[in-house]
Formats: structure tokens, sequence, C-alpha cells
């Protein structure tokens, strides 16, 4: 029994065998300094490496916390501390564990690799787990399809598929243990499932989250993980129109990285809950989530959050009809735009200022801006945008009572939509639109409803 605070030392065993007989009349005692958020224990727990926070948020499954299991009454009566410790061990062993140090780096690997036929890539690592399923190989395949979301959404693909190949591959000897293998291969299937997104094949998405979700349960219960899996799997959501859902997985995940004093990964959920504010009709509470995350996001760390932060900051002025704050805002972030120079984030900063140009009435620059951005995205084949900006610039050809260039706009859009198998009455709306060119009335908000109906199928937040 202690008469005084568990040591560094006391600790380690805790974390070590917490569950185990030898410590079971030590455990308690410990287990109440660390609900009990002693701050001298919170120093030993500092020597160790650990946190407060990632020992509290360790979960055994979804919704359970740590401290939530206790309560203090159990504390004070004779309590079977067996399911809290289990919890405990079966995470904080795996998570000390190390990895069996990989034979060939990861850099060298990804040379090997694309060194070989794009069409061999995936061959080569099913068929060589042994050398390709290293679990730092398997990082960063993740972290290069995560990079390549704005250069290049096939790229960005066919890197999540190998790093779920990889991490299929890898054994639970190369990870540390099942544990930990599992987190792994939550993570490699979570960027899969963002990539299948972000490429416009959500049902396909959606079993690769269910799949990812599944090897999360069964991993370590790393709170970190657990986030960065709702995030990926937020805009989904906000695709299926699940849009109070998706508020909450970003209220889940935000209140987990709060805990873990991570400022800037607190400030991406954010940015991802004013999205779904955003089509939810929310504008108003749009900005006010944005104006949170903007004082959050570390700019030098990610600079792209910073402009998805503005880029719809700017989306929600011109949405409540307030060009010129867009406008001023929009001239705030030219730099940040060209900074990144990314064909993608260039194409929408494009189309965002064809957007501010008609809304403040210079409608023949709004259609030279426009058009360049759907000929852009329509290179990048990216026909939910095309189908968006085409909308957008048959709004300029009704201002401008232009009825011909109205009618080729609906006849060029009229293949695209069809591409995009979007509901019957969809595409007679579109057909009526060229019936009421004549009328500006009844065609803005025949664009308008027809704009509600694409622009769920859009959503490609990151």
């Amino acid at each position: 029994m202690f008469d005084h605070h568990p040591t560094a030392q006391d600790f380690e065993g805790f974390l070590r065998s917490s569950s185990r007989p030898a410590g079971s009349t030590r455990n308690p005692q410990i287990l109440r300094h660390l609900l009990a958020d002693c701050p001298v224990c919170r120093v030993s727990l500092g020597i160790l490496g650990w946190s407060e926070q990632r020992l509290r948020l360790l979960t055994p499954r979804d919704g359970d916390s740590f401290r939530e299991q206790i309560s203090e009454a159990a504390i004070r009566n004779s309590y079977d501390y067996d399911r809290a410790f289990a919890a405990v061990d079966r995470a904080v062993a795996a998570l000390l564990t190390q990895e069996r140090p990989a034979e060939i780096s990861a850099e060298a690997l990804m040379a090997e690799l694309l060194a070989s036929p794009a069409d061999r890539q995936a061959e080569l690592v099913a068929g060589q787990g042994d050398r390709f399923g290293s679990p730092p190989f398997v990082r960063l395949l993740i972290d290069q399809s995560h990079t390549a979301r704005y250069r290049n959404t096939e790229e960005m693909l066919r890197l999540s598929g190998l790093a779920r190949l990889a991490a299929t591959a890898c054994s639970p000897e190369q990870a540390g243990n099942e544990l930990r293998l599992a987190d792994l291969r939550a993570r490699a299937w979570g960027q899969h499932g963002n990539a299948l997104r972000v490429c416009g094949r959500p049902r396909e998405a959606e079993e690769a989250f269910a799949t990812a979700q599944g090897h999360r349960l069964a991993g370590t219960g790393d709170p970190a993980l657990r986030a960065w899996l709702f995030e990926k799997i937020t805009p989904l959501y906000i695709f299926r129109e699940r849009y109070e859902e998706a508020v909450e997985l970003c209220e889940q995940a935000g209140q987990i990285y709060q805990d873990l004093g991570e400022r800037h990964l607190q400030a991406s959920t954010l940015v991802q809950k004013a999205v779904a504010c955003v089509y939810s009709g929310e504008t108003v509470g749009a900005i006010r989530t944005l104006n949170q995350a903007i004082p959050l996001i570390d700019h030098d760390e990610d600079p792209h959050l910073l402009l998805a932060a503005c880029h719809n900051l700017i989306r929600c002025y011109i949405d409540l009809g307030r060009p010129d704050q867009a406008l001023l805002l929009y001239s705030e972030t030219q730099d940040l735009y060209h900074e990144l120079d990314d064909t993608l984030i260039l194409l929408r900063a494009l189309w965002q200022e064809g957007q501010l140009l008609r809304d403040l009435g210079h409608l023949r620059a709004a259609e030279t801006a426009l058009l360049r951005a759907r000929k852009g995205f329509l290179e990048e084949n990216l026909i939910y945008e095309v189908a968006l900006v085409s909308l957008d610039l048959a709004s300029v050809y009704v201002k401008l009572g232009l009825v011909e260039d109205l009618k080729a706009t609906v006849a060029t859009a009229l293949p695209v939509f069809q591409s995009l198998q979007v509901e019957r009455k969809t595409i007679a709306s579109l057909l009526q639109l060229q019936q009421v060119a004549d009328q500006e009335y009844q065609a803005l908000e025949l664009i308008r409803v027809l704009s509600s109906r694409i622009e769920p199928l859009a959503k490609r937040s990151s």
C-alpha cells in the first residue's frame, strides 16, 4: 500500500501490468490518483512520456472513456477493477511495444516502387509483403496520398490503395503486436476511403470506412486515431446530407484534440464543422465556427487548412449576399492561393472569383473566369464541379439576357448531368431551363434549385 504518491517506477509497473495479480493490491491506489487528477502524479506520468490526457482518453470501445467507466462510488466500494485495468492494459501494453526495426528504409522502398511501372506496383506490394509490409512504408504511402489530394486525385487514390495493400501484408511482428497492426490498417483503410470519396466513389468509400472502423475497434483504442478517422468520415456524412451526424463527429474529434492539446488539429475539425453548417443552410453559424478556427490554425504546418477556412468564409459572405465583404477577404488571401500553387486550389479560386464578379455586377469578367474554371475542371475530370460551374455560368447569361448562350450552356451541361446519374427530375429541371431562358426570375430560381441538388455531390473537403 502507498503511504504517499506513486513513483515513476510504480506507474511504469502499472502501465505495463495493471490487471495482473501481482499488481492487484497497488493498482487501485494508483487508479485513485489518476482519477483524482493528482498534480504530483501528472509529473511522474510526464517523466514516462505519458500525458494525463492520453491516458484518460484511452477507450476500450466507442463512447466509454477510462474516466467514465469508474465512478467515485465504485472506487469507494469493493469494486471489480478488471474491466478498467483490462482496458488500460490492452492499450498501454500495445502502445509501449516497439515496431520491429525495418531492414530497408521507407524512402528506399518508395524509390524502388516508383521505379516499377504503375500497373505493376500493386502486384509488387502484395507479392512481397515481407519487404513492403513495413509500418514506416505504410505511413509514408498514407502521407504521400494525403499530400496529393489537391494536386492529383487519381494519384491520391492510387497511393492509398498501395497503403492498404502494404498494411494488409504487414505482420503483427513487424507492427509490434496485433493491436498496433489493427491501428495501422485502420489508418490505411481510412485514407483509402477518403481518396475514394474525393474521386467521386461514395459507395466504395463507405465500405472502406466501415473496414477502417472495424480495424480501429480491434486496435489499441488510441484516441488520436479515433479523432483522425472521425475527421475522414465527416465529409462522407456531409455528402449523404447527414449534417447533424457530421457536426457531432466533428465535435467529438475536436474535443479529443482539445484534450490532447492539439490546437491545429482542433481547428481542422472546426473547419469541417463549418462546412457541414454551410451545406445545411446554417451560414451564420458557419461564419462563427470559422472565426473560431482561424486563430488556431498553424499556417506553416498546414497552409491548405488556412486557405480552406478563408475559402469557406468567402463562400459564406457570398451566400449571405455580402459580396463586398467577400471580395475584401478574397483579395487578402490572394498571396496564399498562389503560394500553394496547386492546380485544383487555383481552379477553385478562379471559380470563386467568377462568383464574386457576378454578384458584384461585373458580368463579362465573371463569364471569362467561369469559362476558364469550367475548362480546367473538365481537364481534371471533376464532373461535379463542371456541372456546378456550368450553372453559375448559366446565371451570368440570364443576367446578361443572352438567351442563346444560356441554351448552349445547358446543352453542353446536359451530358455532364447525365453522367452524374442524377434523378430524372433534375434532368427535367435542366431542360426546363432552356424553355424559360428569357424569363429571368424563373430561370434564376431553376438554377438555384439545380445547384442545391448537385452541390452535395461535389463536397470534396480535405
